[in-house]
């Protein structure tokens, strides 16, 4: 069997609730049951939760409301890559429309993560009444009191780690809180951001503060008491007007849902044209996000991406307007004409908006996400994928240079963590090269460049290892570090790298064994095995249900037993290559990508393989067609 040891299994032939067989067992191998397959495939907006549950959610959009009714100025500030770029451009393009006063927008470039030195330098100089960061802040409770004590409020957006000690001078929406009641930890900047617009317009509504009594059909006086999406009280009807006064608004309807608190909350804003239109037009900017900063694609962010790919396609099409620097970039990106697709983001948007920040740049994908205008937004998008190019240049260059790097000492590939520094590495693409190099090596890595005077790095985890942990046994060699538990950053001094190294080292075999790792690879099986012959277009359209595909949903692992290859050619020098199998659809060509050397080898040696690998569309000048992609072979 391959390394990872995916399985065969046969393909089914029964159908469960309106599934085909082939879904029915891949549903059952996804999340374990049939039964509820019509919830976990059928959910929409209205299933998801109030961002009134979010912490100091109403406690912000006040303080906002304050700083705009009184013409105050006001500092938004985002993170440089493209969650922060997505948040602070969704907050921004709301708040331009609503405040007549001074609105200044700005992401990271060449400073460190938050609010380090140079960053406190530029909000000083700016000195706005009010400071909103986005994706970063819950890590700088210090520096926020100085700010408060300068005389500027602050509200913070942030999904990352809670430290120990948390900032106690501002107003910080974060799920991580240990006081948040909110349901999943895992959303990304730009879903808050969407959450907090999407909370504010409910502040619009008539009866938006009331108290709304939803019977449950148990007994006549039984229900649930909801007051902004959340549930207050379930119980009896007396009870409830001792506790809350009685002065509530009949839903006048039954609920027979397990959230009727959702029924409520969703009832009121779809209610209300304008403000629904708004809500699902934001959906694009929150589901990049959500691909881009790489969340699990279940439940809430399940949602969210599959709604906001619809968003997209409607700004591609020309329906929605409101973003002419989406239209221009989705207009100049080699995209399927019928539908934008979870993939789309995580392989052409979200890379392109990412390498502003990475080239150092950010101001172009903020000036894109931004613009009104399409000349500008046209430049601009043109601007961005020259960008794009150069990053990946920049991380061909890097990776040519770190495999030497590897060669020349054979212990630098046997250690626990794979360690990676050199003067000649170049900054802003560390996180893709240890991406990268994680994928080939098969263990954590940490990868270093010198960037402006020191060094900035990046860490990546193999498998459900926490890296944040492993940063923190060197915290003290570092200016700043952060990030979350599958993927960290930092900057350091570049003479204190070989100290970072050596505890590193030494700290990484214990650091493992505390987090009991389970390697994802490990875990891939593959969830259905096909003949050759039925390797067809419809397998493809069944699979489409299960969209959208990322982490934590990946796209359906496929296996073809006894596979004769045909028409091989190779790409790229032999290191790629294109190819048919026998009997399977004409219309499918199969690729293999980075290890068609070794694919070549075998292929000779036994004359027809084992497949593994996934069905993808895949469009080139405007033409679209399926590709099989093959990651695993013996």
């Amino acid at each position: 069997m391959p390394q990872h040891g995916p399985e065969f299994h046969n393909l089914p032939n029964s159908s469960i609730q309106g599934l085909t067989g082939l879904q029915s067992h891949i549903f059952k191998s996804k999340f374990g049951q049939v039964s509820n397959s019509g919830q976990i495939l059928g959910l929409s907006i209205a299933d998801l939760p109030s961002p009134f549950l979010l912490p100091d959610m109403d406690e912000s959009i006040k303080t906002i409301q304050s700083a705009i009714k009184e013409n105050r100025s006001i500092l938004l500030y985002g993170d440089r890559d493209s969650d922060g770029v997505c948040s602070t451009s969704l907050l921004a393009s709301f708040l331009q429309g609503i405040h007549p006063g001074k609105l200044t927008v700005k992401t990271s470039s060449e400073e460190d993560y938050g609010l380090c030195a140079p960053a406190m330098q530029y909000v000083r100089e700016v000195k706005p009444d009010l400071l909103i960061t986005l994706d970063f802040g819950t890590s700088n409770s210090a520096e926020i009191e100085e700010l408060n004590q300068e005389g500027i409020q602050v509200v913070v957006l942030d999904h990352h780690e809670i430290p120990e000690r948390i900032p106690s001078a501002c107003k910080l929406i974060s799920p991580k809180r240990g006081d948040s009641l909110y349901p999943t930890e895992k959303i990304c900047t730009s879903v808050i951001a969407w959450k907090l617009v999407t909370a504010w317009l409910y502040t619009t509504l008539e009866n938006y503060d009331s108290y709304y009594w939803v019977p449950d059909g148990e007994t006549f006086f039984s229900g649930s008491l909801v007051q902004k999406g959340i549930k207050l009280f379930q119980g009896d009807k007396s009870e409830a007007e001792k506790r809350f006064g009685g002065n509530f608004i009949n839903w006048g309807k039954v609920s027979k849902t397990q959230f009727p608190e959702r029924e409520v909350f969703f009832s009121q804003i779809s209610g209300s044209p304008a403000v629904w239109e708004q809500v699902q037009k934001n959906l694009d900017l929150a589901s990049i996000g959500t691909i881009t900063d790489m969340m699990p694609l279940v439940g809430e962010n399940r949602i969210i991406v599959k709604e906001g790919c619809v968003s997209l396609q409607r700004i591609k099409t020309g329906e929605f307007s409101h973003r002419p620097g989406l239209y221009q970039l989705l207009a100049q990106l080699d995209l399927d004409k019928k539908k934008v697709l979870s993939r789309d983001l995580g392989w052409s948007i979200g890379p392109a908006l990412n390498a502003a920040g990475r080239m150092q740049k950010t101001e172009t994908a903020l000036g894109l996400l931004l613009s009104n205008s399409n000349k500008e937004a046209e430049n601009l998008a043109t601007d961005l994928l020259k960008l794009n190019e150069e990053r990946r240049e920049r991380t061909k260059r890097n990776l040519f240079r770190v495999e030497g790097f590897l060669k020349r000492k054979r212990e630098r590939t046997e250690r626990p963590i794979l360690f990676c520094y050199e003067p000649d590495f170049e900054p802003g693409v560390s996180g893709i090269v240890a991406t990268r190099l994680v994928e080939q090596y098969k263990r954590p890595v940490v990868f270093i460049a010198p960037d402006h005077g020191h060094a900035k790095g990046s860490v990546r985890a193999y498998g459900t290892e926490n890296v944040l942990n492993l940063l923190k046994k060197a915290e003290d060699i570092f200016h700043q570090f952060g990030g979350h538990k599958e993927a960290g950053g930092f900057s350091l001094s570049i003479d204190r790298i070989p100290k970072l190294a050596e505890i590193l080292f030494q700290e990484a075999g214990s650091w493992l064994e505390e987090e009991k790792v389970s390697n994802i690879a490990e875990e891939t099986k593959s969830l259905v095995s096909l003949r050759p012959q039925e390797l067809r277009e419809n397998i493809y359209t069944e699979l489409g249900i299960f969209e959208p595909f990322g982490m934590e949903n990946p796209t359906p692992l496929l296996s073809i037993k006894g596979a004769k290859i045909l028409s091989y050619r190779p790409l790229s020098d032999g290191k790629h290559a294109r190819f048919k199998i026998l009997a399977s659809s004409e219309s499918i060509q199969a690729i293999i990508w980075n290890k068609a050397e070794e694919f070549s080898r075998v292929l000779r040696e036994k004359g027809e393989l084992d497949l593994w690998g996934t069905l993808e569309e895949n469009t080139f000048k405007g033409k679209t067609s399926l590709q099989f992609v093959i990651q695993f072979f013996e």
